[in-house]
């Protein structure tokens, strides 16, 4: 079973549960990556292409990534959030949010910049590698921001 077919059926639980679920998509917290709002937007049903996708699945994944996105912008020290689809660790379509926050800029680091311009896909990667745990650190603060997002999404952002 897939990875996103294991959060779904609740086999597996990512940090702080499941933050949003309907009859369509369901969204979660990144389990193993340790940025406070990384979430997974994920549909139910196991597809693998976008174009996999029926037309209620993709105006649902439309609809709330707007409004999740919206949240994110709302914590402080987020300067900007990513959306990227990328498919490389499992066949499950999904979007991973990623949100930059301010303290990801704080020291000047080449390695994030490409033709003197910040690059946004360096820097996702470089947070993702960074970041990566296997039990995460600071779950206090990551419980935080995911009760904050999900008593947003219920009550309409």
């Amino acid at each position: 079973m897939c990875l996103t077919c294991s959060i779904v059926k609740g086999a597996k639980i990512p940090p702080g549960g499941l933050i949003y679920k309907d009859n369509e998509v369901v969204i979660h917290h990144c389990i193993d990556v340790d940025v406070p709002g990384y979430l997974i937007l994920s549909p139910i049903r196991h597809v693998t292409t976008y174009q996999d996708l029926t037309q209620t699945e993709i105006m649902t994944i439309a609809m709330i990534l707007k409004e999740v996105v919206a949240i994110l912008q709302q914590i402080p020290d987020v300067e900007k959030v990513y959306i990227l689809n990328l498919a490389e660790e499992t066949s499950h379509f999904h979007f991973h949010i990623f949100p930059r926050y301010c303290w990801m800029l704080d020291s000047f680091n080449a390695e994030l910049f490409s033709d003197g311009k910040l690059d946004g896909a360096k820097l996702f990667s470089y947070y993702r590698r960074e970041n990566k745990v296997n039990k995460l650190q600071d779950i206090a603060n990551l419980e935080q921001t995911i009760e904050f997002i999900r008593n947003r999404l219920n009550s309409g952002g």
